[in-house]
């Protein structure tokens, strides 16, 4: 077990690394899943993403050290899929156009239809894959219906805004 912590321990400074040479751009929504690095902000920063990485990784070692087995694999997996997230960030970064003199603002009318259109393209997908064979690959079917429910709480704090923007 020491091992793997050791090695998980290297590969948080290697991210640490990768970060203080980025070249760091900023996104306007979220970019990870909220549940993930547990936030509800948008975070810009990813010394941010770092941050919560090594609070994950203290809270494995945490239970490491009173052998609680149940905790052990939740961290360790909520640690790799943090770790993946934000390599995988750090690596395809570069490939999304860094914005050019111009900003493109969007409504809040058209950012709820560009959710709206996106919760109807995952409905059809959830369809699609129910009819598509005899047996449904239930996996499929339950990350559909979590990206469905996201994309629907993500709709109705649009609708709150916009609510509330037409009570001002």
């Amino acid at each position: 077990m020491q091992n793997f912590l050791e090695k998980l321990k290297n590969q948080i400074n290697v991210l640490e690394q990768e970060i203080n040479l980025a070249d760091q751009q900023s996104f306007q929504e979220h970019y990870f899943d909220e549940h993930l690095f547990n936030t509800s902000k948008i975070e810009s920063n990813n010394q941010f993403y770092l941050d919560k990485i090594k609070q994950t990784y203290q809270a494995l070692c945490d239970a490491v050290l009173s052998q609680k087995l149940m905790q052990i694999e939740f961290f360790s997996e909520k640690l790799i899929d943090q770790i993946s997230a934000l390599t995988r960030e750090l690596a395809t970064g570069h490939l999304r156009k860094q914005p050019t003199d111009y900003v493109i603002l969007e409504t809040l009318a058209e950012k709820h239809s560009r959710h709206l259109d996106y919760l109807r393209r995952l409905q059809d997908m959830k369809y699609e894959l129910e009819l598509s064979s005899d047996s449904v690959d239930h996996i499929k079917v339950a990350t559909l219906d979590n990206r469905i429910y996201r994309c629907e709480q993500a709709i109705k704090k649009i609708e709150l805004e916009m609510e509330n923007d037409s009570l001002d």
